[in-house]
């Protein structure tokens, strides 16, 4: 094909494309030269009015693939009334999409609305046709005020990544479900919902459009993960240490104005973020953001950072989801995060401006988070790969059980109702066993009253009910001090105390000194230079399953291949299969009376059995296919089992372990095995096993 035909061929898609966007084109695409391939692929399924699932790398132009030909339907189709949602993680970003869409859908004569806890919609009659909020306020709604959503067409989800895989991804798919089913009893059947997710790189992309969309949705992925132009140091010492060290390594990029700096820890915004106002970046101004400031603070920071022409931001995950900062020239992590998929978005937040490239400095503290970055910056550019299968959590019923009871007519329903409204066979599945053990653990637990077949809340029920607790599957965080400004009043942060010297605190960077305490009040007033930073309430999981895998492949190790280390009297096994899978394999070793120890990415094994390595392992395979094993280890130690599984009696506790037990993966697994290599040592190889054993 020639250039000529190419470019016909483009012609030809913009004019047919033009002609399917008659309503909407003007008002998303017109001041654009050319459309973004992802638009290309994916507005003729969702205009035709398919459930698609849209994957493409970050700042592709996703969010106007998907919402243009749905304002297409629906001034097409004169949809009358709220007729579509689009749920997004977090509020800021809800906020976000409500400025970003603003525009478009005003030259429409559509009327967007917002909806999360800072922005209510006051009327069910009210005028907005198309709403952007969040999983929680959609709830919201859903349980206390569904005739609002009476008339919705079309769901929109986006940043399904983000939600899928978490207990708040749980809550979607039966709040899809719940609404579905909603619908269907208006209409009679006849009013079809339209789903479409939007979403970075998936590792598979068909299970996660059947579990949201279901089975018949198309999936539209378009490749072109931008060239990464990496550099990976070490720097050791305090948090002034490694920032000028980072701040010296920056100069290999030249043309930096804009840094956004990831940590992992909401101290260490408190405590470096005006230690990079050092070197090349000493007039730069310098900005903290973390999810203990207050909203203000955070919004600040976030504005600031997107106008000032020459700063830094020093932010946890928290700045890692696509909330409008500008262009950015260069990402820094100082340390590696625990999982893939959050080292893709945070290297995708950078460098938009320079078409296909993104460039990021990776701070290492030592030699095993050197491997890691390697690791990672390599297997990002093969993608997520994929691992095992991440149940349904059981704990999610609690939650869901009771709003829907709060939903319906007279707040009751048979166990038939029920199952039909919380069960599902699609991957992962929610069975009818499930369903009945979490029902009558409700029961024996209060929460819920079954009489003849019929569940209504009871006592507990309702006090569930009336807290906030019934919108979300967030952990919730205990009882925090306020940090108040003593100027204005108004509130900093939030945390669990105010650390160890008491008489000053760094925030963001920033200092203060404490003036005065009332109660779990504390007045501050900016001063000085203070070095205390306040404690924080955390919890942190260990690395992810993906990254064990890019550390193996980074140490040229392949997946047939084990290989152990003995030091002493102790064999370090390392199988790159994640935490918990070690858990489980060191739970059926010890049945067998072996002592055995899971760690990150391996197991820690007597040295006695080096000659039986493989064996070991197929037979702990073999053990686990009895899952009962799976009951007694604490996965709640090794993965996010959802904030209501401590509601559970110990009995559904331990069926909701075994939950997490993907013994087929483990078998493709250990099947793979074929040879067992014990690495020498004094060799380089052993070193770096030995260092990422407690990375």
């Amino acid at each position: 094909m020639t250039n000529n035909d190419e470019l016909n061929d483009d012609f030809e898609r913009h004019i047919e494309l033009r002609r399917l966007l008659g309503i909407s084109w003007n008002a998303f695409f017109a001041r654009f030269g050319s459309l973004r391939p992802v638009q290309v692929a994916a507005i003729p399924p969702i205009v035709a009015g398919n459930n698609v699932l849209v994957t493409a790398p970050t700042a592709g132009g996703k969010t106007e693939a998907v919402v243009a030909p749905i304002c297409e339907r629906l001034r097409a189709g004169h949809w009358e009334g709220l007729s579509t949602l689009l749920i997004t993680p977090t509020r800021a970003l809800v906020n976000d999409l409500f400025e970003r869409l603003t525009r478009p859908l005003s030259d429409l004569g559509v009327v967007l609305g917002r909806k999360t806890a800072d922005h209510a919609i006051v009327r069910d009659d009210g005028p907005e046709e198309f709403v952007v909020t969040t999983p929680e306020s959609f709830e919201s709604m859903l349980t206390f005020r569904k005739q609002k959503l009476a008339n919705i067409r079309a769901i929109i989800i986006d940043e399904i990544h983000l939600l899928d895989g978490t207990p708040r991804g749980d809550q979607l798919r039966l709040l899809l479900q719940r609404l579905r089913l909603f619908l269907d009893h208006l209409s009679g059947g006849t009013r079809t919902l339209q789903i479409v997710a939007l979403s970075a790189t998936l590792p598979d992309a068909r299970r996660t459009a059947d579990t949201y969309l279901g089975p018949a949705a198309h999936i539209v992925s378009v490749s072109g993960q931008r060239e990464i132009e990496a550099q990976v140091i070490t720097a050791i010492g305090d948090d002034r240490e490694r920032t000028e060290a980072a701040v010296i390594a920056s100069e290999v990029f030249p043309d930096v104005r804009k840094v956004l700096v990831f940590v992992n820890k909401r101290k260490l915004v408190d405590a470096s973020a005006q230690h990079f106002q050092y070197g090349r970046f000493a007039t730069a101004s310098v900005h903290g953001h973390h999810g203990s400031l207050a909203k203000s603070e955070r919004e600040n920071a976030e504005s600031r950072f997107k106008s000032d022409r020459f700063s830094v931001c020093v932010a946890t995950m928290t700045l890692e989801i696509g909330i409008d900062i500008g262009d950015v020239d260069l990402v820094i992590c100082m340390d590696p995060p625990f999982a893939l998929a959050s080292f893709l978005q945070r290297i995708g937040r950078g460098c938009r401006r320079l078409q296909g490239k993104t460039r990021v400095l990776c701070v290492a503290s030592n030699r095993a988070r050197q491997l890691i970055f390697e690791g990672m910056i390599e297997q990002a550019k093969l993608g997520i790969p994929r691992g095992p299968n991440i149940p349904f959590r059981r704990s999610v019923l609690v939650q869901q059980t009771l709003a829907y009871l709060k939903q319906v007519d007279r707040n009751h329903r048979t166990n038939a109702q029920l199952q039909r409204t919380l069960t599902t066979e699609v991957c992962p599945p929610i069975t009818a066993s499930v369903l009945d053990a979490a029902l009558a653990d409700m029961t024996s637990q209060g929460l819920l009253d079954r009489r003849n077949e019929i569940f209504q809340p009871a006592s507990e029920g309702w006090t569930f009910i009336q807290s906030s607790r019934i919108y979300a599957n967030i952990e919730s965080q205990p009882a925090e001090i306020e940090l108040l400004d003593v100027e204005t009043g108004k509130l900093i942060a939030t945390a669990a105390s105010l650390g160890s010297e008491g008489n000053t605190v760094r925030l963001a960077g920033k200092s203060y000194d404490v003036v005065g305490t009332e109660g779990k009040r504390v007045k501050l007033r900016a001063a000085g230079d203070a070095t205390a930073t306040p404690s924080y309430q955390a919890r942190s999981l260990p690395y992810a399953f993906d990254v064990g895998i890019a550390v193996a492949r980074r140490l040229g190790v392949p997946d047939n291949r084990i290989v152990a280390v003995i030091t002493d009297d102790k064999m370090f096994v390392m199988t790159w299969i994640g935490m918990l899978n070690n858990a489980f394999l060191a739970e059926a070793a010890r049945q067998d009376g072996l002592k055995c120890k899971p760690l990150p990415f391996g197991l820690c094994l007597p040295a006695d059995q080096s000659s039986s390595v493989q064996a070991v392992l197929q037979k702990c395979v073999a053990r686990l296919a009895d899952s009962v094993l799976a009951r007694q280890v604490p996965v709640e130690r090794h993965a996010d089992v959802g904030p209501y599984f401590q509601n559970f009696s110990d009995s559904v506790q331990k069926f909701a372990r075994q939950d997490w037990l993907d013994h087929e993966f483990l078998k493709r697994w250990v099947d793979q095995i074929s040879e067992v290599v014990f690495v020498p040592l004094t060799s380089d190889l052993a070193q770096d096993i030995l260092a990422v054993i407690k990375p």
